[in-house]
């Protein structure tokens, strides 16, 4: 038998090979932008590690990978640790994210449980889990640009020399962006639902806290600095704007805001503003936080009932406003000490 099939005419066989030749340049076009893509990321990590290990915050990732061809990029690494020069020390189970091709600026971080966190010139050490952790980061060519991160049913325990504490949530947000108005000062917003204090079973009403905090200069933060070099840069007096701290238990709540300084030995100073809704059952809440023995719940409560003639309508929730004054982390309302807040970095870092 012989072949009749026609032979296809050299014109076709041209259009062929012409077709298969587009397709394999498109393809290796691709590809060279997939590893170039490749290593703008990979050389953004190594930046932004090298920045901050030459803030005194070194950071290590063990088995760090870049994968995902031909569509995206897939970071991946276990065991993430840091530390910086104080000593304080962070770890991480594991690390997963994803950057599409064209924009591998911007990443999705994935972080796997557990997580410890330890702080030795606080004496303060604690361990931390999650169902899901999620995180966007957008990163600059000078560092990270912009985050936006959400953790669903977190639980942590801490501990320090004289106490501990057992905490458990719906969810957890944190977003830090460049001020819009401002952009050497950085935005911090912090969101908790449903906390649950578990090592005070006497408080029994889940809490609420959503927060704005804006730091002057703060931006050098997001490329790895530390807030001790921010500090000696404005003279030793960091201005920092508490835009909003609310907190609700309950049918009360407790609101606050004000300017703040940050001093060269890490301590806050400064006066907020406080507003109290429903005194009376926010108070008896926030007794567990009182030990037996100490006189200062009697002594805010009287401060309390003395200004609920000057009580007035906000929300339809009656509340009373007082000012909170705050002198190198010692707090206190008039001439009553409530507490003190601790340093927020060792003197010297």
């Amino acid at each position: 038998m012989t072949n009749d099939a026609p032979t296809p005419p050299k014109s076709s066989r041209r259009r062929y090979m012409v077709l298969i030749g587009l397709i394999v340049l498109v393809a290796a076009g691709w590809s060279g932008a997939w590893f170039y893509g490749r290593s703008v990321l990979a050389g953004q990590l190594d930046r932004q590690m090298n920045t901050m290990a030459q803030n005194g915050v070194d950071l290590s990732c063990r088995d760090l990978a870049i994968a995902g061809y031909p569509f995206r990029y897939e970071v991946s690494c276990l065991d993430m640790r840091s530390q910086d020069r104080a000593g304080a020390a962070a770890s991480l189970g594991g690390l997963n994210a994803v950057a599409l091709i064209y924009n591998p600026r911007h990443v999705i971080f994935e972080a796997k449980p557990p997580a410890a966190v330890e702080i030795p010139f606080q004496g303060l050490a604690g361990d931390i889990t999650w169902e899901t952790a999620r995180a966007s980061i957008k990163f600059t060519q000078s560092g990270l640009g912009e985050l936006d991160a959400v953790i669903g049913g977190p639980e942590a325990a801490f501990e320090n020399a004289v106490s501990t504490g057992r905490f458990a949530a719906d969810k957890a947000e944190v977003h830090l962006r460049q001020a819009p108005d401002r952009p050497e000062a950085l935005d911090s917003f912090v969101s908790i639902n449903d906390l649950q204090l578990k090592s005070l079973p006497e408080l029994h009403e889940a809490v609420s806290l959503r927060g704005h905090l804006r730091i002057t200069d703060g931006t050098a933060l997001l490329a790895g600095a530390h807030p001790a070099s921010l500090v000696r840069m404005n003279e030793g007096a960091l201005p920092v704007e508490l835009v909003l701290l609310e907190a609700s238990l309950g049918e009360s709540r407790i609101g606050a805001s004000g300017d703040l300084v940050l001093h060269g030995d890490g301590t806050l100073s400064g006066a907020l503003d406080v507003t109290l809704g429903n005194a009376d059952q926010l108070l008896q809440s926030l007794k567990p936080f009182f030990p037996p023995d100490d006189n200062r719940f009697a002594l805010v409560k009287g401060v309390v009932d003395s200004l609920k003639p000057t009580a007035t309508d906000m929300d339809g929730v009656q509340s009373i406003a007082l000012t909170m004054t705050i002198d190198h982390g010692s707090v206190r309302v008039g001439f009553l000490p409530l507490g003190r807040i601790p340093p927020l970095f060792q003197t010297g870092t």
